[in-house]
């Protein structure tokens, strides 16, 4: 069996299935879910492999977004106070 090729396919259908997971944590409990499901013949020690593998290509396709990192009042012009 070509984990790649189950790799990709579980990453195309990723906006039909994850549409409601609101985070990572939850997003690999669906991807696990999805293997048991559509290739319960995987073997168990694949299986981290696929769900690592889906997770990469989500990330890099900023799947779940940009989270707040910083300081967002570091961000504004720092202008003298008028004194």
């Amino acid at each position: 069996m070509d984990l790649d090729s189950i790799i990709d396919d579980i990453a195309n259908r990723a906006d039909d299935f994850l549409v409601e997971k609101s985070d990572r944590k939850e997003a690999r409990a669906a991807i696990a879910g999805l293997i048991a499901a559509d290739y319960p013949q995987l073997a168990a020690k694949d299986r981290p492999r696929v769900v690592s593998g889906v997770m990469a290509i989500l990330e890099e396709e900023d799947f779940f977004g940009t989270e707040f990192a910083g300081d967002s009042w570091n961000d504004r012009d720092d202008e003298p106070e008028a004194g």
